[in-house]
């Protein structure tokens, strides 16, 4: 059995940032979810696999329109002529409503519409059965830990799988799970929610894709899509990268520069010397550290300026395949803590904070104070900007062991 897994497509979400007047430019930011989308059916046709996953999102919104629409199910079409089915459920973006498409379904799209788990049944290609357990949002919040809801091993078929689109809490508004209630028996655990590509269990192989397309400067940590393979009780994935757009967060120390044109060589010198990967675009958000303050000041002034004049530059010498979107000029700061652990250490301790209850407990102080309270309301959005910037912060702060010579 062979299959692609991804989840969180987000097709009609557009890009934050990119705002350029270059055609070109455009032309690749307007269609790239389409190309992305467009990307996934072509390795499904290419590696003859059994059906296509999508686990959650994907659509951005509740209601899409009908191009959107119409896009994915012309792609749903083209797998549809070569006999592989799409395993479809329906996420907190894009919950499921029964009179939101203006299309049916092609016959080979399998989904599920209600919030209560549910198992289906296919008969693969070599006749062969698969039964896939999950469900679908019908509101925006599925506060429930579906995890216990789901069937014991279906003994009857080939393999099982499961489908499930949530955040790996105790407590939240999103379906919230503990890995170890997710059935051993399985053969695969088919993750979305989390834009964050990761493997949160090996046996069996239970694995969130990431995003197959990162639409903000936050979002660098998806590895595309998973190729996956279950051959004899053995469960054996790979990771494929799809983006159209990738996103680079690049920092330059600017303190020690003696004029203007130094500054300038150096910054064009430094995004020349970045590569492109597998990208057709990379959005690139430049954050110069400056030395003293008058240096900091100076620069403000003409910050706008800056940005343009590098923002046309790179275009140019890149051949349109990299785009300066922003330019943030900050104070270097001198008083570095040096740690005997890794970074991964920061990100670890800051999940524990991402469930609306623990976040909320943190700040219940505030909450309290009535003059603030009523202007503190935090969406999963605001959790999860403020815990970025926070995890930045101390990073920035701080130096860790491989970094210490």
């Amino acid at each position: 059995m062979k299959f692609i897994h991804t989840a969180d497509l987000h097709i009609d979400q557009p890009f934050s940032g990119i705002d350029v007047s270059n055609e070109p430019i455009q032309q690749l930011v307007n269609h790239a979810n389409q190309t992305v989308l467009h990307r996934i059916v072509d390795q499904c046709i290419e590696e003859s696999v059994d059906f296509l996953l999508i686990v959650g999102d994907t659509f951005h919104q509740s209601v899409s329109s009908i191009r959107t629409q119409a896009i994915i199910i012309e792609e749903f079409k083209r797998l549809k002529d070569y006999d592989i089915f799409v395993v479809l459920s329906f996420g907190n973006h894009d919950y499921y409503t029964d009179n939101r498409y203006w299309f049916d379904w092609p016959e080979n799209v399998v989904w599920f519409t209600e919030e209560q788990v549910t198992t289906k049944k296919l008969t693969l290609k070599n006749n062969e059965t698969v039964a896939i357990s999950g469900f679908s949002y019908q509101n925006k919040w599925v506060t429930d830990t579906k995890a216990l809801e789901f069937p014991m091993r279906d003994q009857s078929t080939d393999y099982h799988i499961g489908f499930y689109h949530g955040q790996p809490e105790r407590e939240g508004n999103y379906a919230p799970f503990v890995v170890s209630d997710l059935s051993p028996s399985y053969d695969y655990w088919a993750l979305g929610h989390i834009h964050k590509s990761e493997v949160i269990r090996e046996h069996p192989a239970t694995v969130y894709p990431g995003t197959p397309q990162g639409h903000n400067r936050k979002e660098t940590q998806g590895r595309g899509i998973v190729s996956v393979t279950v051959d004899n009780g053995q469960t054996s994935y790979e990771f494929t990268p799809k983006a159209v757009i990738g996103w680079d967060n690049v920092m330059i120390n600017v303190e020690s520069v003696k004029n203007r044109q130094e500054l300038l060589s150096v910054v064009l010198d430094y995004l020349a010397s970045i590569t492109t990967d597998s990208y057709d675009l990379l959005a690139i958000n430049l954050s110069l550290q400056c030395g003293k303050s008058e240096q900091l000041l100076e620069l403000q002034q003409d910050q706008k300026a800056i940005l343009e004049y590098i923002q046309k530059k790179v275009l140019l010498l890149s051949d349109n395949q990299k785009c300066l979107v922003k330019l943030t000029l900050q104070e270097s700061f001198k008083d570095e803590l040096i740690m005997g652990f890794e970074s991964s250490l920061i990100d670890d301790l800051s999940r524990r904070f991402f469930s609306s209850d623990q976040f909320n407990r943190v700040g219940s102080d505030l909450l309290q104070q009535p003059a603030l309270a009523k202007y503190l309301e935090w969406t999963e959005q605001d959790i999860n900007d403020c815990l970025q910037h926070s995890n930045q912060l101390i990073k920035d702060k701080i130096r860790f062991k491989s970094e210490v010579n």
